[in-house]
């Protein structure tokens, strides 16, 4: 990138302070960034600010500026972020701006997704999918893949709340002249969360704000504990800078559900930070911070928001609330006093002596004999599997020392009936190995599909003593969930086996999730989870990998997925006349008993459809029947749905989900990549999205543009339901034109030959 050459399109802002680890790999994510053919004689501006930085991040600045003349250096004595900022935004010359830290990296073509946005929706804010990472793991956040992904598009800042709960500057690209034309600026002064208010006054003054999924920032959390950023740091300032940030959103006269917003960000930032200053510190140096947090709770917060927190958090803000600043101080400690107990009587407040009972005998139970033999037996039982795997190891080398071996295996070992499943029936059927490979497949003894499995040879029983051996012998190993599918201890012992060759047959499309960071490429490494191939269906859905995931592409191979070379290519001449419902599970409910589960949306939805009359109706007039195949973490729950419907309900993992799949006509479902072996079929999907936003939030948000490449209608209440249901009946279950395009993209091959391009790949 020159400026030598047309206008600056783009300029980026860069704050510099002690990151002399980090702004090599920043200045680089910039500078390799590629705006395309529609801008190609713009170019991208950097001022970098040095904000007094102690270290060698100014000669390292200066060296990249003798090789690009699009950076400009900046410098003033230390001032903080804010003056650095509003400083580079003066002699900004881009239309639009975009702000960096320099500790953090621009993905591929992060500006070109930016920009596009931007002048496609001719909005002034554009706000964009973040994915944070370290050392260890990388994770998708929150807030941003809830607005991110709420497809926004040319709306009014004050007319979606949700847009309160993108905060940070960063992740998002602004117009310049919106920003000079209203002199918006970053508060001087305060050190925490002073952004926000920036960002607040760039949204409120912008005629039009649009949101993509693209993902275009990555945050690096900072391990380096000798130098942490200023959200590390918990110290006075930060608490009276919180409710300054507060007071100052008060200028612009927000809509109420935007105040609550305000006032949860700031209560639950506080809250974060006083748990550990509070550990960190006496009471003496915590009262007059207890005091400005009760000011706030009273007059801004009151007892009904603060009791919609954890017991753990409820409890020493209900403390403060009263002015009770030792027993709160003592509860952040996880000392607790009986005087609680008193000060709840004193003040009639049943949930203070509740969450002191609750936390106490929390405290017992952690203290248990019980526990101490569960830990102990845990211990033993590490010790158990160590002597095992050792003493496997060493009968493997004897036993099997010659044999070139494969292991098999899916959601650890549960189950015989998805990707990897398919692949091992057709090596026992169709395949002869050109390098004498024996492939084993590995299943608990007890998993209820194992009967998949009867007269198949090469089966073994997970957790075995010949398990451990083949796992030892194996030089390849196949999984479509993670590597504990072929070895529960995996990650106990993974340096000692990350040689071998590993193939991921993912067990969906991905498409509607991003499945939580869980399998982008730096994740997948961090585990030693990393594959040599990442089997995909469609060069579509490869793009997609590569883009959203970071895998190289030599990395991900087009042979489509193994299940679907059983399933028809077309729907039959004549209707089965059944429909499918079919959800995906939300991970927050894994630990719920069965009165707690009944009361979610997600459980009531579901009741719901299977217990709706206008969709019984429609049932009985068509001669239609209605089967759930319910995700096998609800089996605990499944009595409680059976007892109250008519309808048929599987536990996914007791089923042949295939067979249910190729007899279903409709299926219904929320995000399932599930629907892709409908589309692949060419049966119609309906999409019932109830909780979209949080879900997209929690999960990472979808890889797909669900506006343009959906493959079916979205319904979001029951009536839309009914109505859509009926419509595809009435229609004889065809496919409508709008999403005939749709199911063609996802698929490169239709020809019952993916097992056979899958082997030739392993066995290259």
């Amino acid at each position: 990138m020159s400026s030598d050459k047309g206008l600056a399109i783009i300029t980026v802002i860069i704050p510099v302070y002690k990151v002399e680890r980090y702004i090599r790999e920043c200045l680089d994510s910039v500078l390799s960034q590629n705006l395309g053919r529609r801008y190609r004689r713009c170019y991208v501006e950097i001022i970098c600010v040095d904000d007094g930085t102690p270290d060698s991040s100014v000669d390292i600045i200066i060296e990249y500026m003798r090789k690009n003349s699009n950076i400009i250096l900046l410098q003033q004595i230390n001032q903080g972020q804010s003056v650095a900022r509003n400083n580079a935004l003066k002699i900004a010359k881009g239309r639009y701006v975009v702000f960096l830290d320099s500790d953090d990296l621009f993905p591929p073509d992060a500006l070109k997704s930016l920009l596009d946005t931007a002048e496609r929706t001719h909005s002034e804010v554009i706000i964009s999918h973040a994915k944070a990472f370290n050392g260890r793991r990388s994770w998708y956040i929150e807030p941003h893949a809830e607005v991110a992904c709420a497809f926004l598009n040319q709306v009014k800042f004050t007319h979606r709340a949700i847009l309160m709960n993108s905060s940070p500057p960063w992740g998002k690209m602004y117009s310049r002249k919106l920003i000079l034309d209203n002199n918006i600026e970053f508060p001087v002064g305060i050190k925490l969360a002073e952004d926000w208010i920036f960002v607040i006054a760039a949204m409120y003054r912008a005629n039009h704000i649009s949101s993509t999924s693209e993902i275009t920032y990555l945050y690096r959390g900072r391990d380096d504990e000798d130098n942490p950023s200023c959200t590390q740091l918990v110290n006075e300032k930060v608490f009276s800078d919180l409710l300054k940030v507060y007071e100052l959103t008060k200028q612009f006269n927000l809509p109420m559900q935007q105040i609550d917003y305000a006032k949860m960000f700031i209560l639950r930032s506080l809250l974060y930070r006083l748990s550990k200053f509070s550990i960190d510190n006496e009471i003496i140096y915590c009262k007059s911070i207890y005091h400005d947090i009760r000011k706030f709770l009273v007059d801004e917060i009151g007892k009904d928001k603060i009791k919609i927190f954890t017991p753990i958090r409820r409890l020493p803000l209900l403390l403060i609330f009263y002015g009770f600043y030792s027993e709160a101080h003592r509860v952040m400690n996880q000392k607790y006093d009986k005087s609680c107990l008193k000060k709840g009587e004193l003040v009639d407040d049943d949930y203070i002596s509740k969450d002191f009972k609750y936390l106490t005998e929390k405290m017992k139970r952690q203290a248990s004999i019980a526990l101490k033999l569960k830990r102990g037996k845990k211990i033993l039982s590490r010790r158990a599997w160590q002597l095992k795997y050792k003493f496997a190891c060493a009968c493997s080398s004897l036993l099997y020392r010659r044999k070139n071996i494969a292991l098999i295996g899916e959601r650890l070992g549960n189950t015989a009936n998805d990707s990897s499943y398919h692949l091992f029936n057709f090596i026992q059927d169709n395949w002869v190995s050109k390098k004498e490979i024996d492939y084993y497949y590995v299943i608990k003894k007890d998993a209820s599909t194992a009967v998949n499995l009867n007269g198949r040879k090469n089966v073994v029983k997970y957790g075995s003593f010949k398990h451990f051996m083949i796992f030892h012998a194996s030089r390849s190993y196949i999984f479509s969930d993670s590597m504990r599918d072929v070895f529960f201890h995996w990650r106990d012992v993974s340096s000692q086996h990350n040689y071998k060759r590993k193939y991921f047959l993912q067990h969906g499309v991905f498409a509607t999730s991003r499945a939580a960071g869980y399998y982008d490429c730096n994740s997948m490494n961090l585990r030693d989870e990393l594959p040599d191939k990442f089997i995909v269906s469609s060069d579509f859905e490869k793009d997609l990998v590569c883009k959203n995931f970071s895998f190289e592409k030599s990395r991900v191979a087009v042979t489509g997925l193994s299940r679907f070379d059983k399933l028809p290519k077309k729907p039959p001449v004549k209707a089965e006349k059944k429909i499918l419902l079919f959800f995906t599970w939300r991970e927050n409910l894994s630990n719920l008993n069965e009165v707690d589960f009944i009361k979610t949306e997600y459980y009531k939805k579901i009741f719901e459809i299977l217990n709706s009359k206008a969709i019984a109706d429609i049932l009985k007039a068509s001669g239609f029947q209605l089967e759930a195949c319910l995700h096998h973490k609800m089996s605990s729950y499944l009595n409680a749905l059976k007892s109250r419907c008519e309808h048929t309900i599987y536990n996914m993992n007791d089923v042949n989900v295939q067979n249910l799949l190729i007899d279903a006509d409709i299926m219904i479902t929320d995000f399932s990549s599930a629907s892709f072996d409908m589309v692949y079929q060419k049966k119609p999907v309906i999409f019932y999205w109830f909780d979209e936003l949080r879900f997209f939030a929690q999960r990472g948000g979808p890889l797909i543009n669900i506006e343009r490449d959906l493959p079916g209608e979205i319904c979001r209440n029951i009536n839309s339901l009914s109505s859509a249901i009926d419509g595809l009946i009435q229609s004889g279950c065809v496919i409508r034109r709008e999403f005939r395009e749709q199911y063609s993209k996802y698929f490169k091959y239709r020809d019952d030959k993916n097992c056979q391009r899958i082997m030739e790949i392993i066995e290259e």
